[in-house]
Formats: structure tokens, C-alpha cells, sequence
């Protein structure tokens, strides 16, 4: 085999052959960036052009099989994606919102959602036809916080707690699928639309800590 000189650190000749082998990876470090050129792919291109696999394995230095065989299918790269980013997403929201009361606690979480494209492809997920996605998760923990915040008086005991974590989930993930062109439509910078919209849910926030208007007409009939 051939062989070529070729200096070191330290100044020295080294003797190596013509063509070194690929730097071998783990398939932990695999399989981290397919992840990572998938995401890097659907935030350039967006949700639906970006996730080319051949391109998402030319990204990662590897055949489009190990796509295949690390995951199984597209769906299961971006289910991958989605735990893996989610679940540091969730960390840092804990840290945060930790010993805050109702309307504060939502309220941060709306704002370090921000930039998270967990709920694109969680819809991508779904528009492919898989019915296994779980749109809120964390539902149980998240239903028992607002029992909580029924005793702590920040939400009368007459709402309904599974549609208000619906209505919740549903507010904050679609904002974050359509807050560019929500932006682009009201012809603002979309930093300037967190603002206004942070408001506007600040007051619907609060408004709940009150009965639920139906309950307050039946009354004054009576």
C-alpha cells in the first residue's frame, strides 16, 4: 500500500496510508445527527419541503439505509426528534415556571415555547396519517396543576379543566405554527405580535378565576 508523509503536531513525519478510513461513529452519535440535519433541513426548507432523507443523509455523512435502520421510517425520525427536543424543552420549562401561580406560569411558557417547532411536527405527524400522536403531553400532570389552581382560587371550580387544557394546548400550538404569517398578515414584526397577543391572553388568563359567564346569567334569572 502506498504511503505518504505527513507532519504531525509536533512537527515530526508520519507515516499513513494514502486513504484513511471514515472516522467510525456510535450509533447513538448516528442517529443524534440525522436528527439534527432533519431539524436543520425543516427549519431552512419547512415542515413539509424540508425532510428530503437523501438530503437528511448526505447532511449526516451516511446512506439513506441508515435512515432506514436506525429509525424505520420518517415517522419514526421526526417521533425521535420530537422526544429528544421536547424533552429538554420541557426541562427548561420546569426550571422556570417552578412555585408560580396560574396566569404567570402560562404565561412563561408561552414565551419559552417560542422558537420550539415541537407543534410542526407534531402536525406534520399527524398530516401523514399517524393517529398515535399525542397532542398535549403531559396531560394528566397538567390537569392535576390546574385542579391545583382551583384551590389556590386562580380558576373557579365550576370551568371545565379538560376543555380549558384543550383550549390552552390549542392557543399556544397553533400560534406557534402560524405566528410568521400571523405577523406577515398584520404586516408587524413578529416580536411585536408576542407582545400584544401576550396581553390579550393575560386577560383571558385571569378572566377565568371567575364563573363561567353561563353559570352567572342562570343566576340572575333566578
Amino acid at each position: 500500500m502506498a504511503v505518504k508523509k505527513i507532519l504531525t503536531e509536533t512537527g515530526k513525519k508520519d507515516a499513513r496510508p494514502d486513504k484513511e478510513p471514515k472516522q467510525r461513529r456510535s450509533r447513538a452519535e448516528t442517529e443524534q445527527k440525522l436528527i439534527d440535519v432533519a431539524l436543520d433541513l425543516i427549519r431552512d426548507k419547512g415542515v413539509l419541503a424540508g425532510l428530503n432523507l437523501r438530503e437528511v443523509a448526505e447532511g449526516a455523512g451516511v446512506n439513506r439505509g441508515n435512515i432506514y435502520h436506525y429509525f424505520g421510517s420518517r415517522q419514526e425520525l421526526l417521533r425521535a426528534a420530537i422526544s429528544r427536543r421536547f424533552n429538554a424543552l420541557v426541562g427548561t420549562m420546569k426550571k422556570s415556571i417552578q412555585n408560580k401561580r396560574f396566569v404567570e406560569r402560562r404565561l412563561e411558557s408561552f414565551r419559552l415555547s417560542k422558537g420550539s417547532n415541537d407543534s410542526k411536527l407534531r402536525a406534520l405527524l399527524i398530516l401523514d396519517g399517524d393517529d398515535t400522536v399525542d397532542p398535549i403531553p403531559f396531560y394528566e400532570e397538567g390537569l392535576s396543576q390546574l385542579r391545583k389552581d382551583v384551590i389556590d382560587g386562580d380558576i373557579h371550580k365550576e370551568h371545565d379543566l379538560e376543555a380549558l387544557q384543550v383550549a390552552l394546548s390549542a392557543l399556544l400550538r397553533g400560534y406557534r405554527i402560524f405566528r410568521e404569517p400571523y405577523a406577515n398578515r398584520l404586516d408587524i414584526d413578529a416580536n411585536e405580535l408576542d407582545e400584544r397577543v401576550n396581553r390579550i391572553m393575560r386577560t383571558f388568563l385571569e378572566s377565568v378565576a371567575e364563573a363561567p359567564s353561563s353559570l352567572d346569567q342562570s343566576k340572575g334569572a333566578q
